[in-house]
């Protein structure tokens, strides 16, 4: 288990030692702190027949092995969780466990329910079978309902100490700066898999994209076109790209670069309005995937060069 989750471990192997296990967990905290790890373990122990997840009685082996008949998982489908999901459970969770101890559902990305979906799970939150428990993880618990939120315990995956989440990365033969631990907002698990995925490869080629459009070696319509498939990842640089901008205006070191491709910075207000617009085109994009990205990125980059031009200082 990931080090910086064993206080939340025992934290909980107290409660259940007392007695005092609420029927519904919400685990939050940033992506990639490890809260589906976590739930994972936190259902070990509740399956487990010597109640620590000890790993030898046929209950752990069947967790171990992905077969155990009480242990339910819910996941996004497309993004989404759907009412189905929800239904498929009642006749599981509302009957007899099969192992004659509790039954455990994991739902992943919580935030991911459907309307349909978080009123069918209210229900059941409402209602609780006997010795049957809720794990729900989510980065963004604000997009649950108030009442689903009402009827979980919260328990809160903080991001590890610096110090810690870099000596893990370190184990893990990863090499990572302290700049790119605070652009994934600390969580070592997020920078693992960014890195994994080509992310430094992928920021390096952008930068150069945008120091080309913004010394007007590159038109705002051609990186647009280039970029309009990876419009959100796009947007989501650019935004740490300006809060960086606008920390050195304030005389204050880069949080998320270790130096930035240019010492030019744009004016107080222009960096304002910029970092106001490539964050309202972000959400935009979020709630609307469908929207063409290439014309929200070009609307960028223009905005980019007219700030540039009227407003360059430094």
């Amino acid at each position: 288990m990931l080090p910086w989750l064993t206080p939340y471990l025992d934290r909980f192997a107290k409660w259940q030692a007392h007695g005092r296990l609420a029927h519904a967990y919400l685990l939050t905290g940033p992506n990639g702190v490890g809260k589906g790890q976590l739930a994972d373990v936190l259902a070990q122990h509740l399956l487990c027949k010597n109640g620590v997840a000890c790993g030898q009685c046929h209950s752990c082996q069947l967790f171990a092995a992905g077969t155990h008949p009480d242990f339910h998982r819910v996941v996004p489908e497309k993004g989404a969780i759907r009412v189905d999901a929800i239904r498929a459970l009642i006749g599981p969770v509302y009957g007899a466990a099969l192992m004659g101890g509790a039954k455990v559902v994991v739902m992943n990305e919580a935030d991911a329910l459907n309307i349909n979906a978080a009123n069918a799970l209210l229900k059941s939150l409402e209602e609780p079978p006997d010795n049957t428990f809720w794990l729900l993880t989510s980065s963004q618990p604000g997009q649950l309902l108030p009442t689903i939120l009402s009827r979980c315990q919260k328990l809160h995956i903080a991001a590890p100490e610096q110090s810690l989440a870099l000596a893990w990365l370190e184990g893990q033969d990863i090499k990572a700066s302290v700049a790119l631990l605070n652009r994934f907002h600390g969580a070592p698990l997020a920078v693992s898999q960014a890195l994994a995925a080509g992310y430094l490869e992928k920021v390096g080629k952008l930068q150069t994209d945008l120091v080309a459009l913004e010394t007007r070696r590159l038109y705002p319509e051609t990186f647009a076109d280039r970029w309009h498939k990876e419009a959100l990842f796009c947007l989501d640089e650019l935004a740490h790209r300006l809060l960086d901008q606008a920390r050195l205006a304030n005389g204050l070191a880069p949080l998320y670069h270790e130096r930035l491709d240019r010492q030019e910075r744009l004016s107080g207000s222009a960096l304002t309005r910029l970092w106001q617009a490539v964050l309202g085109q972000r959400k935009l994009l979020s709630e609307q995937p469908a929207l063409n990205g290439k014309w929200l990125l070009m609307d960028i980059a223009w905005q980019l060069l007219d700030g540039r031009s009227e407003n360059l200082v430094g």
